[in-house]
């Protein structure tokens, strides 16, 4: 996200009310605004075509396929996205513009060949054995589509720092897909169902077009280096592994209770736990705006004082250098400590909210029970998330790495102890995984605090390499006077 940092101090800056109101709406707009536009316009569709009152049978089939469309998109984009950004930013920095947009098209190629893989036994499974009508698995393949390669080129929109381009091409592509789906139900005929997968598949796809469209425009200047990112996949194979299972602990919890005996089986390929799953989209929800606090925290004051430490280590004493370094821990420290205490108490006030209006709007039982848990849980997953990030900004790929790999395996294993014990416990897996990684990043921070001189100075190259005549040994010469 290159280039929030500079217009969120830039808002800021007026230090008023009116500046503090912009800058949030600003850091909403470029982190999960498009996440919101999509969400609203589902929620849009659902009220207008009368979701509720749609059969049992269609309408658990379209959210089954929804629901995994979505994850399936962010489990498998979201490392290829980690190793395609590193990418980006060694291009940009050396100024090598000419070879973005060639590893644009060698990762749409990578994410749409890993697409259609997985998603053609499924769709085979569907109308072969599940019975499901071939126009609404051909259009639940263009969403899936779609959706893979809208998420894998976030990546390079968000290098073109346009986010007003961005938002505007998820409320055109959204109002088309309500447009859609609306004029195939109502003017047309078309089953609910139908009529929805339609319309965002529709929507999505002018999204993924425009959006491709903008990026071929903006990076037009290329050559024919196709194959160089690829050469990242070794480079950075610990930042991939770190990103696919920190998404993967992010819903092994959700797969393992698709196993559990109280599971459901739609269309004989999908299998969910309706209640587990509403659960954890309403944890979700509840900590979404962390994202938003911790951008507008990091990137406003970290990201400056993490480049003054740079700069020191450059050329400065050892004593500013340790002076740097010691403003940045504190620094950092303050901004965990902040993160968690402002995200509490937002997540505190929507729980109750949550727990005072949901069952009058019918969502209550197995879902609310299972939810405390799960809010907790998000809390602590997304504050993990925060901490790695900071590893990242260290080059500390390794601690990224186990951090998400004890995440995942302690996630996995106290999910499948969980799922024996009482409904109100069914989210006690999640939290205990969330609460384990998030304790050995922040102990993991401790760790670099201590010997970060060694890891910078000893396991990296600080300065860039250079070959040519080798310069005089004599700094300072005293001039003779005659």
């Amino acid at each position: 996200m290159a280039g929030i940092g500079f217009e969120l101090k830039k808002i800021y800056r007026e230090e008023s009310i009116v500046g503090n109101i912009a800058g949030a709406a600003y850091s909403i707009l470029v982190t999960v605004g498009p996440t919101i536009i999509v969400m609203l316009a589902l929620l849009t569709i659902y009220l207008l075509l009368g979701y509720g009152k749609v059969p049992y049978g269609e309408r658990e089939l379209l959210s089954s396929t929804i629901l995994y469309i979505f994850i399936g998109a962010v489990v498998l984009t979201a490392p290829i996205n980690a190793v395609f950004s590193r990418y980006l930013a060694d291009r940009i920095f050396a100024e090598e513009f000419q070879s973005i947009l060639p590893s644009y098209y060698t990762g749409l190629a990578i994410v749409c060949t890993l697409a259609t893989l997985v998603s053609a036994p499924v769709c085979y499974r569907l109308i072969v054995v599940g019975g499901v009508e071939p126009v609404f698995v051909l259009f639940a393949y263009i969403f899936w589509m779609s959706e893979m390669i809208l998420y894998f080129s976030m990546t390079y929109l968000y290098a073109t720092k346009d986010y007003r381009f961005i938002s505007t091409s998820f409320i055109v592509g959204m109002i088309v897909a309500l447009a859609i789906s609306f004029g195939l139900y109502e003017f047309a005929g078309q089953l609910v169902s139908n009529s929805i997968i339609t319309g965002f598949a529709i929507g999505t796809l002018l999204i993924a077009v425009l959006n491709g469209t903008y990026i071929r425009y903006y990076f037009r200047n290329h050559n024919k280096n196709y194959t160089q990112c690829l050469t990242y996949f070794g480079k950075y194979k610990l930042v991939f592994g770190a990103n696919l299972l920190y998404f993967l602990g992010l819903y092994i919890h959700n797969f393992i209770y698709w196993m559990s005996k109280d599971r459901l089986v739609v269309a004989k390929t999908f299998v969910t736990m309706q209640s587990y799953d509403m659960a954890t989209c309403l944890a979700l929800i509840t900590n979404l705006s962390i994202l938003i606090i911790f951008t507008v925290l990091a990137e406003t004051k970290f990201h400056d004082k993490f480049q003054k430490f740079v700069a020191a280590i450059n050329g400065a004493t050892l004593a500013t250098i340790e002076k740097e370094k010691s403003g940045l821990f504190r620094l950092l420290m303050k901004q965990i400590t902040q993160v968690f205490a402002i995200q509490t108490v937002i997540t505190a006030t929507i729980y109750l909210a949550f727990e005072i209006f949901l069952p009058s709007l019918g969502i209550a039982g197995m879902i609310m029970e299972i939810y405390p848990a799960l809010a907790v849980a998000f809390l602590a997953i997304f504050l993990m998330y925060c901490n790695i990030v900071y590893f990242y900004y260290f080059d500390d790929n390794v601690g990224a790495f186990w951090s998400s790999l004890i995440f995942f395996l302690c996630t996995a294993a106290g999910t499948w102890v969980a799922k024996d014990y009482a409904v109100a416990y069914y989210g006690m897996g999640a939290l205990f995984g969330g609460v384990v990684g998030w304790t050995f990043t922040y102990f993991r921070i401790r760790y670099m605090e201590k010997h970060f001189e060694a890891h910078v100075f000893c396991s990296q190259i600080i300065t860039t390499k250079r070959t040519g005549v080798k310069a005089e040994s004599i700094v300072y010469q005293k001039e003779n006077k005659k």
